[in-house]
């Protein structure tokens, strides 16, 4: 078996044999970062970014250039370069081509972790949001802040339960009410909104 292969190898042309290396490590690496990554380490070398057309992205490290882009562009590059030589083509249109759907499938995924990002929330709540939202009374609120009552205010994009006071007069169960305050606690200041 090994020396099949080792006769096929050398049986190959220069430019064969480099192609293939560069599509087979690329390979290999990629194999290598996929079951890293399903081990749960985190072994991309990423370049950051705060800011994704307009999208602040906090603490979502977004990857321009990263090391699935790399193996991406070296694959395709091997694979592309090699297939259009057994086409019969020159060597300089193998590298052309193989740059070219290398730097392709480097944009590709590139634009494929850019959407997904995009798509991606961090799951906290930040309850500042919530001012300015309105809702409805769940569970009455006592006057002058007496003790809590609770509403059902949407925040960012989901309904949710919250606990709020009224700093004025009661707020019975089913009034639509406008949230103008968050305290200290968590708890959202309200006042009765008309629709």
């Amino acid at each position: 078996m090994l020396l099949n292969i080792l006769t096929w190898w050398q049986a190959l042309s220069g430019a064969e044999q480099i192609f293939w290396s560069i599509g087979l490590i690329s390979n290999l690496l990629f194999a290598l970062y996929i079951g890293i990554q399903v081990l749960g380490h985190d072994a991309d070398l990423d370049t950051e970014v705060d800011d994704i057309d307009g999208l602040d992205t906090g603490e979502i490290q977004f990857t321009v250039l990263s090391l699935r882009s790399l193996l991406a562009f070296g694959m395709f590059l091997g694979y592309t370069g090699l297939t259009v030589l057994h086409a019969g083509f020159r060597l300089i249109t193998a590298v052309r081509l193989g740059s070219l759907a290398g730097l392709l499938a480097a944009w590709l995924a590139f634009k494929l972790i850019r959407f997904l990002l995009k798509m991606q929330s961090s799951g906290t709540l930040i309850l500042e949001n919530s001012v300015g939202a309105t809702g409805k009374v769940h569970l009455t609120l006592p006057a002058n802040a007496a003790s809590t009552g609770k509403v059902m205010v949407t925040l960012q994009g989901a309904l949710r339960e919250m606990d709020a006071v009224s700093e004025g007069e009661a707020i019975q169960t089913g009034t639509s009410i406008l949230v103008t305050e968050v305290l200290d606690n968590g708890n959202l200041v309200v006042i009765p909104y008309k629709e």
